[in-house]
């Protein structure tokens, strides 16, 4: 699934072709979108934004299409000329006079007036989205210190869109990592130091991820790892998809452990438990 920072370089993308623009022609052959030939259809786009891994995108109709791409939803901006073939299901069409943005296979999709954005259920339950300019890393350090998140372990927390919107599970192994954060610990066992450096690996490992399409390490570190000849999948991460490699920090085996399921890579040395630290 999507996290967080390829939602906002989504969003980024689609709002170079489609703000300021009037949609022209367009296709929506989802349910929940039948509406849109009143509310789309000859409108300005006033905005595209995301909030964690929510689109919305507003029109000067006064409503905004909310879409969350879930597992298997995907955004195409061509221009308008080119041929598309794809073998997904086509959910909306947007064509202005240059571009046709698509969104496929999303199965979450709604038309709410745009003043009535945060009454979407899902967008209701989100906790401080990260990327957003206006959290910073001493809010986050405040947040982790909230009874509803103050006995979570990092790996369940890390995940609940509740305590952190727009994380998952390549940017929890690596903001942990970052952190020197066991995945087992909860807040409530860690001092103020490690409080802080866990709310600034928050911050600052979401937004490298944002700026540099999906890297989470310095690019000295990934250049170095790619010149070793490291899949992609490994050079742009410190510990994710790396389990059974040296760590690059301290040269111990990295490993990998699930919960619920889920994959999370971590260093034993880098990350000790609690417990085990003198």
């Amino acid at each position: 699934m999507p996290e967080g920072p390829e939602i906002r370089r989504a969003a980024d993308r689609i709002g170079k072709a489609l703000v300021g623009k009037v949609v022209l022609d367009g296709h929506w052959p989802f349910p929940s979108l039948n509406q849109a030939d009143e509310l789309i259809l000859g409108h300005e786009v006033l905005s595209v934004t995301s909030r964690a891994k929510a689109m919305l995108i507003r029109f000067s109709s006064g409503w905004t299409m909310y879409s969350h791409n879930q597992l298997y939803g995907r955004w195409t901006v061509h221009l308008k000329t080119t041929d598309h073939n794809s073998r997904r299901s086509l959910r909306a069409e947007f064509m202005t006079d240059k571009h046709a943005v698509r969104l496929w296979s999303a199965t979450d999709i709604q038309l709410v007036p745009t003043a009535e954005e945060n009454g979407i259920p899902f967008l209701q339950r989100l906790g401080p989205d990260v990327l957003d300019p206006a959290i910073t890393s001493t809010k986050l350090q405040a947040h982790l210190r909230e009874k509803k998140i103050y006995r979570k372990k990092g790996a369940t927390l890390m995940l609940d869109q509740r305590c952190f919107a727009g994380l998952g599970n390549y940017l929890r192994s690596e903001i942990l990592h970052a952190a020197g954060i066991h995945p087992d610990d909860r807040p409530c066992d860690l001092d103020d130091e490690s409080l802080d450096r866990w709310a600034t690996a928050i911050k600052e490992i979401t937004q490298r991820a944002y700026l540099e399409k999906g890297v989470t390490v310095p690019k000295e570190v990934a250049l170095s790892s790619k010149a070793r000849g490291e899949p992609r999948r490994m050079w742009r991460h410190a510990v994710f998809c790396r389990n059974d490699r040296p760590c690059l920090t301290c040269g111990d085996l990295v490993l990998r452990k699930r919960y619920a399921g889920r994959r999370l890579d971590y260093c034993p040395s880098c990350q000790p438990a609690r417990r085990d630290r003198s």
